[in-house]
């Protein structure tokens, strides 16, 4: 929804304009993801001409797409579709009522011969990497706090800042370069930010040991 508001205004069209103003104008639009596809159909309704534009030579949907092989069915990601706007909602039901599938969710990283949780829980995967593995974690992450990056610049910087090195290189940094196709050092840190919140190594550590003079839960 967001997305069809910005081309309208890049194109110089207010929202409440489209309808008088569609068969005059050209929109093109960057990216076949959902933004970008929802974009496109929600003007062209209007009748104005689009064009979308997609590197991908094959595929449209970005890491949203679901990929055939062998005839398995794989998601590009662990990603789930949410919304707590009905109109979103109502929306994509419109476009795929038949293919709208509601499923539970349960995400789970499979590394080194054990299922961790998605998102992470940092003090979970602690307890399954061992105890070796475990100490070098907390040894990096200790290192972090005491010598942090400053102004960290990219996702890299950001994850090390907040779990250590060690933690990032086993889990951060492969899975992320793996579904973003770029290496995390050409992700901004605000994204990170934005997509890992709410996670922090010594909180989880605290709260699993002091359960009782933190919040009382485990995590």
């Amino acid at each position: 929804m967001a997305a069809a508001v910005l081309v309208s205004a890049a194109s110089g069209i207010l929202p409440g304009e489209i309808g008088s103003r569609s068969m005059k104008t050209k929109v093109a639009i960057i990216g076949a993801g959902p933004a970008g596809l929802t974009a496109g159909y929600l003007l062209s309704k209007e009748g104005i001409k689009v064009t979308i534009l997609e590197a991908d030579p094959v595929y449209v949907g970005g890491i949203s797409r679901t990929a055939t092989y062998k005839g398995f069915h794989f998601d590009i990601g662990g990603h789930r579709f949410f919304s707590k706007s009905k109109a979103v909602e109502d929306l994509w039901t419109e476009i795929l009522p038949n293919d709208m599938l509601v499923r539970p969710r349960s995400s789970r990283i499979f590394y080194g011969g054990k299922f961790f949780s998605y998102p992470l829980k940092p003090f979970e995967a602690l307890l399954k990497l061992g105890i070796f593995k475990s100490v070098l974690c907390v040894l990096s992450w200790l290192k972090a706090r005491v010598f942090p990056i400053r102004d960290p610049r990219n996702f890299e910087e950001w994850v090390s800042n907040q779990f250590g090195r060690r933690l990032f290189n086993t889990f951060f940094k492969s899975y992320t370069e793996k579904v973003w196709g770029m290496s995390c050092r050409e992700i901004s840190a605000d994204w990170a930010a934005q997509r890992i919140k709410g996670l922090s190594l010594g909180s989880a550590i605290k709260n699993a040991l002091l359960p009782q003079r933190y919040n009382g839960d485990r995590t």
